[in-house]
Protein backbone atom coordinates (compact mmCIF):
# COMPACT_ATOMS: atom_id res chain seq x y z
CA UNK A 1 0.00 0.00 0.00
CA UNK A 2 0.92 3.43 -0.68
CA UNK A 3 1.75 6.06 2.22
CA UNK A 4 -1.70 6.67 4.09
CA UNK A 5 -0.28 9.64 6.24
CA UNK A 6 -0.66 13.56 4.80
CA UNK A 7 2.47 15.48 3.47
CA UNK A 8 3.41 18.22 1.64
CA UNK A 9 6.61 18.68 -0.84
CA UNK A 10 8.55 22.05 -1.71
CA UNK A 11 10.91 23.18 -4.98
CA UNK A 12 12.24 26.28 -5.57
CA UNK A 13 12.60 28.60 -8.57
CA UNK A 14 15.55 29.70 -10.29
CA UNK A 15 16.76 32.58 -11.37
CA UNK A 16 19.81 32.71 -14.34
CA UNK A 17 22.77 35.34 -12.94
CA UNK A 18 24.81 35.23 -15.98
CA UNK A 19 24.86 33.64 -19.33
CA UNK A 20 21.19 34.42 -20.69
CA UNK A 21 21.23 33.64 -24.76
CA UNK A 22 24.47 33.30 -24.65
CA UNK A 23 24.47 29.51 -23.08
CA UNK A 24 22.22 28.96 -26.16
CA UNK A 25 25.50 28.67 -28.11
CA UNK A 26 27.43 26.33 -25.49
CA UNK A 27 28.91 29.19 -22.96
CA UNK A 28 28.94 28.76 -19.34
CA UNK A 29 26.29 30.59 -17.72
CA UNK A 30 25.56 30.89 -13.69
CA UNK A 31 22.08 29.95 -12.20
CA UNK A 32 21.25 30.10 -8.80
CA UNK A 33 17.73 28.87 -6.31
CA UNK A 34 15.37 31.15 -5.59
CA UNK A 35 15.05 30.07 -1.84
CA UNK A 36 11.71 31.98 -1.21
CA UNK A 37 9.76 31.89 -4.36
CA UNK A 38 8.42 27.70 -4.22
CA UNK A 39 6.07 25.23 -5.14
CA UNK A 40 4.52 23.34 -2.29
CA UNK A 41 2.18 20.42 -2.81
CA UNK A 42 -0.10 18.43 -0.37
CA UNK A 43 -0.71 14.97 -0.33
CA UNK A 44 -3.87 13.33 1.39
CA UNK A 45 -4.87 9.89 1.37
CA UNK A 46 -8.62 10.03 0.43
CA UNK A 47 -10.52 7.15 1.44
CA UNK A 48 -14.01 8.66 0.37
CA UNK A 49 -13.47 8.44 -3.54
CA UNK A 50 -12.11 5.98 -6.11
CA UNK A 51 -10.33 8.69 -7.78
CA UNK A 52 -6.83 10.96 -8.02
CA UNK A 53 -8.04 14.47 -7.28
CA UNK A 54 -5.93 17.85 -8.41
CA UNK A 55 -6.59 20.34 -7.55
CA UNK A 56 -3.88 23.09 -8.65
CA UNK A 57 -6.27 26.59 -7.66
CA UNK A 58 -3.27 28.82 -8.69
CA UNK A 59 -3.92 28.05 -12.58
CA UNK A 60 -7.49 27.27 -11.82
CA UNK A 61 -7.07 23.73 -12.61
CA UNK A 62 -9.62 21.07 -10.64
CA UNK A 63 -9.68 17.26 -12.21
CA UNK A 64 -10.41 13.86 -11.28
CA UNK A 65 -9.40 10.75 -12.85
CA UNK A 66 -10.79 7.68 -11.97
CA UNK A 67 -7.59 4.72 -11.08
CA UNK A 68 -9.47 2.38 -13.24
CA UNK A 69 -9.04 4.20 -15.88
CA UNK A 70 -5.64 4.96 -15.67
CA UNK A 71 -4.92 1.64 -15.00
CA UNK A 72 -5.94 0.79 -18.10
CA UNK A 73 -3.39 3.32 -19.82
CA UNK A 74 -0.50 1.81 -18.13
CA UNK A 75 -1.29 -2.01 -19.15
CA UNK A 76 -1.00 -1.13 -22.35
CA UNK A 77 2.06 1.19 -22.22
CA UNK A 78 6.10 0.43 -21.83
CA UNK A 79 6.82 2.26 -18.61
CA UNK A 80 10.29 3.19 -17.60
CA UNK A 81 12.48 6.13 -16.57
CA UNK A 82 12.64 7.78 -20.21
CA UNK A 83 9.95 9.92 -21.65
CA UNK A 84 7.55 6.89 -23.69
CA UNK A 85 5.83 9.38 -26.28
CA UNK A 86 2.85 6.66 -26.80
CA UNK A 87 1.98 7.10 -22.75
CA UNK A 88 2.05 10.96 -23.45
CA UNK A 89 -0.22 10.49 -26.25
CA UNK A 90 -2.45 8.23 -24.51
CA UNK A 91 -2.51 10.61 -21.42
CA UNK A 92 -3.44 13.40 -23.73
CA UNK A 93 -6.49 11.68 -25.56
CA UNK A 94 -7.42 11.13 -22.14
CA UNK A 95 -7.24 14.51 -20.92
CA UNK A 96 -8.95 15.50 -23.93
CA UNK A 97 -12.81 15.34 -23.00
CA UNK A 98 -11.85 17.89 -20.41
CA UNK A 99 -10.83 20.80 -22.84
CA UNK A 100 -8.22 22.15 -20.79
CA UNK A 101 -6.56 25.56 -21.59
CA UNK A 102 -3.20 25.34 -23.00
CA UNK A 103 -1.67 25.71 -19.54
CA UNK A 104 -3.74 23.61 -17.46
CA UNK A 105 -3.37 20.84 -19.73
CA UNK A 106 0.77 20.89 -19.46
CA UNK A 107 0.25 20.89 -15.51
CA UNK A 108 -1.78 17.95 -15.50
CA UNK A 109 -0.01 15.87 -18.37
CA UNK A 110 2.74 16.13 -16.17
CA UNK A 111 1.64 15.57 -13.49
CA UNK A 112 -0.35 12.10 -14.50
CA UNK A 113 2.92 11.41 -16.68
CA UNK A 114 5.29 11.21 -13.74
CA UNK A 115 2.58 10.42 -11.12
CA UNK A 116 1.89 7.06 -13.72
CA UNK A 117 5.44 6.43 -14.45
CA UNK A 118 6.69 6.09 -10.59
CA UNK A 119 3.90 4.44 -8.25
CA UNK A 120 2.83 0.85 -9.47
CA UNK A 121 -0.74 0.53 -10.09
CA UNK A 122 -0.95 -2.30 -7.64
CA UNK A 123 0.16 0.97 -4.80
CA UNK A 124 -2.48 3.46 -6.43
CA UNK A 125 -4.96 4.37 -3.63
CA UNK A 126 -7.49 7.49 -3.91
CA UNK A 127 -5.59 10.45 -3.22
CA UNK A 128 -5.94 14.34 -3.35
CA UNK A 129 -3.36 16.38 -4.29
CA UNK A 130 -2.95 20.18 -4.10
CA UNK A 131 -0.77 22.59 -5.85
CA UNK A 132 0.22 25.84 -4.60
CA UNK A 133 2.84 28.23 -5.66
CA UNK A 134 4.43 31.48 -4.83
CA UNK A 135 6.32 32.18 -8.20
CA UNK A 136 4.75 33.41 -11.67
CA UNK A 137 4.24 31.51 -14.19
CA UNK A 138 5.63 32.12 -17.48
CA UNK A 139 8.43 34.57 -16.28
CA UNK A 140 11.61 32.85 -16.50
CA UNK A 141 11.82 31.59 -13.10
CA UNK A 142 11.71 27.91 -13.55
CA UNK A 143 8.25 27.61 -12.70
CA UNK A 144 7.65 24.78 -14.12
CA UNK A 145 10.43 22.46 -12.81
CA UNK A 146 9.58 23.59 -9.39
CA UNK A 147 6.42 21.69 -10.08
CA UNK A 148 8.14 18.83 -12.15
CA UNK A 149 10.28 18.19 -8.80
CA UNK A 150 7.66 18.74 -6.12
CA UNK A 151 5.77 16.07 -8.19
CA UNK A 152 8.29 13.58 -8.88
CA UNK A 153 9.57 13.73 -5.31
CA UNK A 154 5.66 12.66 -3.72
CA UNK A 155 5.76 10.10 -6.22
CA UNK A 156 8.72 8.54 -4.92
CA UNK A 157 7.25 9.23 -1.48
CA UNK A 158 4.32 7.28 -2.12
CA UNK A 159 5.81 4.14 -2.71
CA UNK A 160 7.91 4.40 0.23
CA UNK A 161 5.52 2.65 2.61
CA UNK A 162 4.70 5.53 5.58
CA UNK A 163 8.30 6.46 5.50
CA UNK A 164 8.18 10.26 4.82
CA UNK A 165 11.85 10.83 4.49
CA UNK A 166 13.19 12.67 1.67
CA UNK A 167 13.77 10.27 -1.77
CA UNK A 168 17.67 10.76 -2.97
CA UNK A 169 17.79 13.69 -5.09
CA UNK A 170 19.34 12.00 -7.90
CA UNK A 171 16.75 9.74 -8.69
CA UNK A 172 14.07 13.21 -7.77
CA UNK A 173 16.21 15.09 -10.51
CA UNK A 174 16.16 12.27 -12.72
CA UNK A 175 12.15 12.04 -13.06
CA UNK A 176 11.95 16.29 -13.00
CA UNK A 177 14.09 16.16 -16.21
CA UNK A 178 10.93 13.87 -17.49
CA UNK A 179 8.63 16.05 -16.70
CA UNK A 180 10.20 19.02 -17.82
CA UNK A 181 10.30 17.25 -21.08
CA UNK A 182 6.55 16.34 -21.26
CA UNK A 183 6.19 20.43 -21.02
CA UNK A 184 9.03 21.57 -23.25
CA UNK A 185 10.39 18.60 -25.64
CA UNK A 186 14.17 19.44 -25.15
CA UNK A 187 14.81 21.12 -22.47
CA UNK A 188 18.24 22.01 -20.82
CA UNK A 189 18.27 20.28 -17.44
CA UNK A 190 19.02 23.02 -15.44
CA UNK A 191 16.31 24.14 -14.32
CA UNK A 192 14.76 21.03 -12.49
CA UNK A 193 19.07 20.29 -11.13
CA UNK A 194 18.87 23.56 -9.57
CA UNK A 195 15.16 22.82 -8.08
CA UNK A 196 15.89 19.32 -6.80
CA UNK A 197 19.33 20.65 -5.26
CA UNK A 198 19.05 24.16 -4.57
CA UNK A 199 22.11 26.21 -4.74
CA UNK A 200 23.99 27.83 -7.49
CA UNK A 201 25.37 25.71 -10.61
CA UNK A 202 27.93 27.12 -13.34
CA UNK A 203 26.77 25.11 -16.17
CA UNK A 204 27.27 24.91 -20.07
CA UNK A 205 25.09 23.21 -22.76
CA UNK A 206 26.42 19.86 -24.32
CA UNK A 207 29.29 20.09 -21.71
CA UNK A 208 30.93 16.41 -21.47
CA UNK A 209 31.36 17.54 -17.69
CA UNK A 210 28.66 17.77 -15.41
CA UNK A 211 27.45 21.10 -13.41
CA UNK A 212 29.78 22.65 -10.64
CA UNK A 213 28.32 23.51 -7.70
CA UNK A 214 29.02 27.00 -6.23
CA UNK A 215 29.10 27.43 -2.74
CA UNK A 216 29.04 31.30 -2.47
CA UNK A 217 30.24 32.01 1.52
CA UNK A 218 26.79 34.01 2.31
CA UNK A 219 23.66 34.84 1.08
CA UNK A 220 22.90 37.04 -2.72
CA UNK A 221 19.83 39.22 -1.00
CA UNK A 222 18.05 40.53 -4.46
CA UNK A 223 14.69 41.64 -5.75
CA UNK A 224 13.03 39.86 -8.74
CA UNK A 225 10.83 42.19 -10.70
CA UNK A 226 7.77 40.56 -12.69
CA UNK A 227 7.18 43.11 -15.20
CA UNK A 228 3.98 41.10 -16.27
CA UNK A 229 4.95 42.14 -20.04
CA UNK A 230 4.59 38.96 -22.43
CA UNK A 231 7.74 38.11 -24.32
CA UNK A 232 8.17 34.92 -26.48
CA UNK A 233 11.68 33.02 -25.14
CA UNK A 234 11.76 31.38 -28.99
CA UNK A 235 11.43 34.53 -30.76
CA UNK A 236 13.93 35.96 -28.30
CA UNK A 237 16.46 33.50 -28.93
CA UNK A 238 15.69 33.07 -32.64
CA UNK A 239 16.49 37.48 -33.04
CA UNK A 240 19.62 36.35 -31.57
CA UNK A 241 20.73 34.26 -33.81
CA UNK A 242 19.30 36.44 -37.10
CA UNK A 243 21.81 38.80 -35.45
CA UNK A 244 24.92 36.29 -35.02
CA UNK A 245 24.13 35.27 -38.24
CA UNK A 246 24.21 38.41 -39.98
CA UNK A 247 27.13 39.65 -38.31
CA UNK A 248 29.22 37.25 -36.90
CA UNK A 249 32.36 39.39 -36.59
CA UNK A 250 30.45 41.54 -34.18
CA UNK A 251 28.07 39.09 -32.39
CA UNK A 252 30.68 35.90 -32.05
CA UNK A 253 32.46 38.26 -29.94
CA UNK A 254 30.38 39.20 -28.25
CA UNK A 255 28.74 35.94 -27.43
CA UNK A 256 32.43 34.90 -26.19
CA UNK A 257 32.73 37.66 -23.75
CA UNK A 258 29.28 36.58 -22.09
CA UNK A 259 30.98 33.72 -21.65
CA UNK A 260 34.29 34.81 -19.96
CA UNK A 261 31.82 36.87 -17.47
CA UNK A 262 30.03 34.04 -16.52
CA UNK A 263 33.13 32.42 -15.35
CA UNK A 264 34.58 35.41 -13.97
CA UNK A 265 30.99 35.91 -11.80
CA UNK A 266 31.22 32.54 -10.60
CA UNK A 267 34.37 33.48 -9.09
CA UNK A 268 33.22 36.27 -7.52
CA UNK A 269 30.31 34.70 -6.33
CA UNK A 270 32.38 32.00 -4.55
CA UNK A 271 34.58 34.81 -2.99
CA UNK A 272 31.78 36.69 -1.77
CA UNK A 273 33.36 39.38 -3.51
CA UNK A 274 30.11 41.51 -3.98
CA UNK A 275 31.81 44.46 -5.64
CA UNK A 276 32.86 42.73 -8.88
CA UNK A 277 29.71 41.06 -8.37
CA UNK A 278 27.52 44.19 -8.69
CA UNK A 279 30.02 45.75 -12.11
CA UNK A 280 29.73 42.32 -13.63
CA UNK A 281 25.87 42.60 -13.64
CA UNK A 282 26.04 45.71 -14.79
CA UNK A 283 27.85 44.66 -17.67
CA UNK A 284 26.10 41.61 -18.40
CA UNK A 285 23.18 43.26 -18.45
CA UNK A 286 24.68 46.19 -20.92
CA UNK A 287 25.65 43.00 -22.84
CA UNK A 288 22.41 41.67 -23.05
CA UNK A 289 21.15 44.95 -24.73
CA UNK A 290 23.57 45.04 -27.14
CA UNK A 291 22.06 41.66 -28.10
CA UNK A 292 18.79 43.67 -28.47
CA UNK A 293 16.56 41.24 -25.73
CA UNK A 294 16.41 44.28 -23.17
CA UNK A 295 12.61 46.36 -23.34
CA UNK A 296 11.53 49.43 -21.67
CA UNK A 297 10.26 48.02 -18.94
CA UNK A 298 13.02 46.22 -17.95
CA UNK A 299 15.18 49.38 -18.23
CA UNK A 300 12.57 51.18 -15.87
CA UNK A 301 13.51 48.84 -13.00
CA UNK A 302 17.65 49.61 -14.08
CA UNK A 303 16.86 53.45 -13.91
CA UNK A 304 15.34 53.61 -10.71
CA UNK A 305 18.02 51.33 -8.94
CA UNK A 306 20.69 53.28 -10.35
CA UNK A 307 18.98 56.68 -9.25
CA UNK A 308 18.58 55.38 -5.63
CA UNK A 309 22.31 53.49 -5.66
CA UNK A 310 20.66 50.41 -3.58
CA UNK A 311 22.71 48.00 -6.23
CA UNK A 312 22.83 46.81 -9.77
CA UNK A 313 19.61 45.29 -11.81
CA UNK A 314 19.81 43.32 -15.03
CA UNK A 315 17.16 41.33 -17.37
CA UNK A 316 16.56 37.49 -16.34
CA UNK A 317 15.97 35.22 -18.55
CA UNK A 318 14.86 35.43 -21.89
CA UNK A 319 14.25 39.39 -21.70
CA UNK A 320 11.89 41.03 -23.77
CA UNK A 321 9.86 41.92 -20.95
CA UNK A 322 9.34 39.04 -17.93
CA UNK A 323 11.55 39.29 -14.86
CA UNK A 324 14.48 41.46 -14.03
CA UNK A 325 17.04 40.58 -11.34
CA UNK A 326 18.53 43.38 -8.49
CA UNK A 327 21.56 42.87 -6.34
CA UNK A 328 20.99 44.65 -3.78
CA UNK A 329 24.38 46.52 -1.77
CA UNK A 330 24.61 45.12 1.66
CA UNK A 331 24.10 49.00 3.04
CA UNK A 332 21.53 49.58 1.04
CA UNK A 333 19.00 50.81 3.51
CA UNK A 334 15.84 48.88 3.94
CA UNK A 335 13.46 51.66 3.72
CA UNK A 336 15.03 52.85 0.31
CA UNK A 337 14.26 49.18 -0.70
CA UNK A 338 11.00 49.45 -0.07
CA UNK A 339 10.21 52.95 -1.67
CA UNK A 340 12.19 50.75 -4.96
CA UNK A 341 9.66 48.34 -4.86
CA UNK A 342 6.54 50.29 -3.77
CA UNK A 343 7.13 52.75 -6.44
CA UNK A 344 7.65 49.78 -9.11
CA UNK A 345 4.22 48.24 -8.09
CA UNK A 346 2.07 51.54 -7.71
CA UNK A 347 3.40 53.47 -10.63
CA UNK A 348 4.44 50.70 -13.17
CA UNK A 349 2.03 47.59 -11.74
CA UNK A 350 4.95 45.41 -11.50
CA UNK A 351 5.16 42.69 -8.87
CA UNK A 352 8.28 41.98 -6.87
CA UNK A 353 10.09 39.63 -4.90
CA UNK A 354 12.75 39.93 -2.46
CA UNK A 355 15.00 36.79 -1.74
CA UNK A 356 18.23 35.20 -1.06
CA UNK A 357 19.47 33.12 -4.35
CA UNK A 358 21.22 29.53 -3.84
CA UNK A 359 19.09 28.38 -0.89
CA UNK A 360 17.89 25.11 -0.29
CA UNK A 361 16.32 22.97 -2.67
CA UNK A 362 13.33 20.42 -2.73
CA UNK A 363 11.83 19.60 1.00
CA UNK A 364 9.83 17.54 2.17
CA UNK A 365 7.57 17.31 5.71
CA UNK A 366 5.22 14.82 7.08
CA UNK A 367 2.23 16.82 8.38
CA UNK A 368 1.24 13.70 10.73
CA UNK A 369 4.62 14.28 12.57
CA UNK A 370 4.31 14.70 16.32
CA UNK A 371 6.15 17.79 16.37
CA UNK A 372 3.59 19.31 14.29
CA UNK A 373 0.53 20.25 16.59
CA UNK A 374 -3.08 20.38 15.59
CA UNK A 375 -3.94 23.88 15.34
CA UNK A 376 -0.65 23.94 13.16
CA UNK A 377 -1.62 21.59 10.69
CA UNK A 378 -5.25 22.27 10.27
CA UNK A 379 -3.98 25.88 9.05
CA UNK A 380 -1.24 24.24 7.04
CA UNK A 381 -4.50 22.48 5.48
CA UNK A 382 -7.07 26.05 5.25
CA UNK A 383 -4.31 27.91 3.80
CA UNK A 384 -3.80 24.94 0.68
CA UNK A 385 -7.77 24.62 0.60
CA UNK A 386 -8.38 28.19 0.46
CA UNK A 387 -8.13 29.77 -3.40
CA UNK A 388 -8.06 33.59 -1.37
CA UNK A 389 -4.40 32.52 0.36
CA UNK A 390 -1.95 35.41 -0.38
CA UNK A 391 1.95 34.50 -1.49
CA UNK A 392 2.60 36.04 2.10
CA UNK A 393 -0.03 33.57 4.18
CA UNK A 394 2.06 30.75 1.94
CA UNK A 395 5.31 31.85 2.68
CA UNK A 396 4.44 32.37 7.07
CA UNK A 397 3.13 28.61 7.00
CA UNK A 398 4.99 26.92 4.66
CA UNK A 399 8.48 28.08 3.65
CA UNK A 400 11.02 26.02 4.72
CA UNK A 401 13.13 27.70 7.46
CA UNK A 402 10.44 30.36 7.44
CA UNK A 403 8.13 31.72 10.66
CA UNK A 404 6.36 28.26 11.14
CA UNK A 405 8.81 25.85 11.07
CA UNK A 406 7.36 23.14 9.96
CA UNK A 407 9.81 20.18 10.26
CA UNK A 408 10.99 20.42 6.53
CA UNK A 409 13.78 17.61 5.42
CA UNK A 410 16.19 18.72 2.79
Amino acid sequence: MTSSRTFATSAPGKVIIFGEHSAVYGKPAVAASASSMRSYLLVQPDVKDTDISLLFPDIKLELQCALEQLSAITASHTLGEKLNPALTSAIASLLEEHKLPALQHSAALCFLYLYLSIVPASERTPTRFTLRSTLPVGAGLGSSASVSVAVAQACLTLCSHDSITPPPRDTVNKWAFVGETCIHGDPSGIDNAIATHGGALLFAKDSPTPPRRLVPPSPIVTVLTYTRIPRSTKTLVAGVRSRYEAEPEIFGPLLESMGALAERGCRALEEGDLATTLQLVQVCHGQLVALGVSHPGLEVVRVLTDELGIGQTKLTGAGGGGCSLTLLNNDAPEEVVTQFKSELQERYGYETFETTLGGSGCSIVDLDDARVDKNTRQTVLDVFASTESSREQLDNWLLPEGPTSLPWQF
